[in-house]
């Protein structure tokens, strides 16, 4: 289920939990915390009660399931990969297999599969945030930032002309940057493929607007429609990937240039008109939303680089820190969008991603960050006195690999020995849970599987120094509060 949970972009967080909430799933149950199963397994009440949260969480799980198997199967059909395989094939080997099926019709001989040394070349822009809180914000989204100019000038292995070797002006493109050059006929197989791809999504798009569809075909389109999103905007990414069939560097710095030609010449535009630019990512620009300009924009967008550029999220208030692509937003809908902060992440303790998770809240609802540090501040001193329960403080992390090639002693690489020592087995993939104790010296030393700590030994100054104030900080440095002044808030406030 991880593996269809990494395909929803839209879920942060990925728990059982969260794509259940996504995909309008109702929860029949909720398991227990683990911390309460050895008690819960004493009488025959717990034990007929765990049965019952177990057997409804099959039924979520089941729910879940049957949804991915819609998409799984359109993914399946598209890529000419089996349903097995699909799911947990890497998305450059889905890319592969689906140009294996479209080199076949065309008549072209398919090469073997060969991975190549890594070489650097520019990759997309993503320019630097102006750091602060912004009001009225609109994020414009290119459908198709790279499968258009892909098509338009017609990059590809099969059209390459290598340095040196000739070409009439008139028979070539020259890609801006680089330079290099690619034929202007036959159609390459990127082209073929890409075109097909947005003929096919077209195609689904037509069908989705008749009335009469049952709410099963429409969902089974909409599933359809995802799964060649998914392929269309991951042939880019192939490109330059190394374990590809069809790599060539020049197609994918080329690929890559046209990204950059393309946002750029967005960015500029906006600043000919006046329209703030606070931040731009790859294929995503955001500027202040005035509606006059931004529709202006979308018009000389369409008119002048056949694209399709519109709005994908409007912000009440967005909040950009210095670090690119870490920001967060209260949309218009009153919903709100955290991107790579540690609240999205699973490898912090949930007081931490709590706490930053508020503190976004407060910020984003106020305008202001009084009522955030605050809170943070008190968040702190709850912490010391020892009232956030040890379940809170649980840090997850995965297993990649077996133990024994573990060359490090990582915190959760320590638990999970320890784990073993208990009598627990462990396999790739995996998820150890584990709290830092004031047992020991070196921090790998002071890692304790979870189920093994008591209140009293938990290490609150780290989870204080390390976790709560830094995730907070993260958020109110913009406004120049810093860790430190949030560590001595409360004496500060006691003076």
């Amino acid at each position: 289920m991880l593996y269809y949970a990494n395909e929803l972009p839209e879920v942060k967080l990925k728990s059982m939990e969260n794509v259940a909430a996504f995909l309008g799933i109702k929860l029949k149950a909720v398991l227990p915390d683990e911390l309460d199963l050895a008690k819960m397994w004493e009488s025959p009440h717990g034990r007929h009660l765990l049965l019952s949260c177990a057997d409804a969480y099959c039924g979520t799980i089941l729910e879940i399931t049957e949804r991915f198997l819609e998409f799984g199967m359109a993914l399946s059909s598209l890529t000419c990969m089996p349903l097995d395989q699909v799911a947990t094939a890497a998305v450059g080997y889905r890319v592969d297999s689906y140009l294996i099926k479209e080199a076949y019709k065309q008549g072209q001989l398919i090469p073997a599969r060969g991975e190549q040394a890594y070489e650097r070349y520019q990759g997309a822009i993503v320019l630097a945030p102006r750091a602060g809180l912004h009001e009225n914000v609109v994020a414009l989204d290119f459908a198709s930032m790279y499968p258009n100019p892909m098509i338009l000038y017609n990059p590809s292995p099969d059209t390459f002309v290598p340095s040196g070797e000739h070409c009439e002006d008139a028979s070539c493109w020259t890609i801006d940057g680089p330079g290099h050059r690619f034929r202007k006929t036959p159609p390459s197989l990127y082209k073929n493929a890409l075109m097909s791809l947005i003929s096919t999504r077209n195609e689904i798009r037509t069908k989705l607007r008749t009335q009469s569809l049952s709410e099963t075909e429409r969902r089974i389109l909409h599933e359809r429609e995802r799964a060649v999103k998914v392929i269309t905007n991951a042939c880019y990414g192939y490109a330059g990937w190394t374990g590809a069939r069809w790599y060539v560097r020049e197609v994918a710095e080329s690929a890559a240039a046209l990204g950059r030609k393309s946002i750029t010449q967005v960015i500029d535009r906006c600043k000919e008109t006046d329209l703030p630019v606070i931040y731009a990512d790859t294929d995503s620009v955001f500027v202040t939303r005035d509606e006059m300009k931004v529709d202006s924009m979308l018009r000389w967008v369409s008119e002048n680089l056949h694209m399709d550029i519109r709005p994908d999220k409007n912000y009440r208030r967005v909040l950009f820190t210095e670090a690119k692509k870490r920001y967060a937003g209260l949309l218009t809908d009153g919903m709100f969008d955290i991107v790579g902060m540690e609240a999205v992440r699973g490898d912090w303790s949930e007081i931490a991603r709590e706490v930053q998770e508020k503190v976004i809240e407060l910020v984003l609802s106020d305008g202001s960050p009084i009522n955030a540090k605050e809170y943070a501040t008190n968040a702190i001193e709850e912490l010391r006195r020892g009232k956030v329960p040890v379940r809170d403080l649980i840090i997850w992390k995965s297993l990649t690999k077996p133990i024994e090639e573990y060359k490090v002693n990582a915190p959760h690489v320590e638990a999970a020995r320890k784990y073993l020592r208990l009598g627990r087995e462990l396999v790739p993939g995996d998820k150890i849970g584990y709290v830092v104790t004031k047992k020991g010296t070196k921090l790998h030393e002071r890692a304790q599987p979870y189920f093994e700590v008591t209140p009293d030994q938990v290490d609150t100054e780290y989870y204080v120094s390390k976790q709560v104030a830094p995730a907070a900080a993260r958020i109110l440095e913009v406004f120049s509060i810093g860790q430190d002044e949030l560590l001595l808030g409360r004496q500060r406030s006691l003076v």
